[in-house]
């Protein structure tokens, strides 16, 4: 008997058959997964985002498993069309990203997600784009070189566990599955 329906956000430049073993971790445990599809690579964060929200919007699942880059375009889309939602963050770029400094502007192709990400945290006016009425856990890996872990803090998330991995090595951990299914049970419903 399937539990709750969970939508997976992908991040930046994955391709989906990595999101097939926890997919699998999610279906043993009796949660319905199944993953937001998008272009990454060059399609612009705003475009990324409204398909998302569009996709919200015609089928709302139960609750949301996102990664990376897949983090900030759940949360702006979630906060655009007012779902509400238990919500897990893997490897969440919260804050700036180091490495997105050495990305020039003129290679829009392929890395424009990642530039509207730096433009967007280094506002003066940032704040990150938390949606109301959410549970929110975070999970960020120990050893994670893409989002290290001081980029994933933020004091109004609800919870916070760091786990001995790296960016993607966690996407294939049967702790961070299980971690994810009781963080949405756990939440569901509100």
């Amino acid at each position: 008997m399937i539990a709750t329906s969970v939508r997976i956000v992908h991040g930046f430049a994955v391709v989906s058959p990595v999101f097939w073993p926890m997919i699998a971790r999610f279906r043993h445990r009796s949660v319905d997964a199944s993953l937001f599809r998008y272009a990454s690579v060059g399609l612009p964060l705003p475009s990324i985002t409204a398909r998302l929200a569009s996709d919200l919007r015609a089928n709302p699942p139960r609750g949301i498993v996102a990664h990376s880059l897949g983090c900030v375009a759940t949360l702006l889309a979630v906060r655009d069309v007012g779902w509400t939602g238990p919500i897990v963050l893997l490897a969440p770029p919260i804050q700036t990203l180091p490495i997105t400094r050495f990305i020039p502007t003129f290679l829009r192709f392929p890395f424009s997600p990642l530039l509207d990400l730096r433009a967007m945290t280094t506002a003066a006016s940032y704040t990150p784009p938390l949606p109301d009425n959410c549970k929110i856990l975070t999970i960020a890996g120990r050893f994670d070189t893409s989002v290290p872990l001081d980029c994933t803090r933020c004091n109004a998330i609800d919870a916070h566990r760091t786990i001995n991995a790296t960016h993607n090595s966690m996407l294939f951990s049967v702790t961070v599955a299980d971690a994810c299914c009781e963080w949405l049970r756990s939440h569901e419903g509100g």
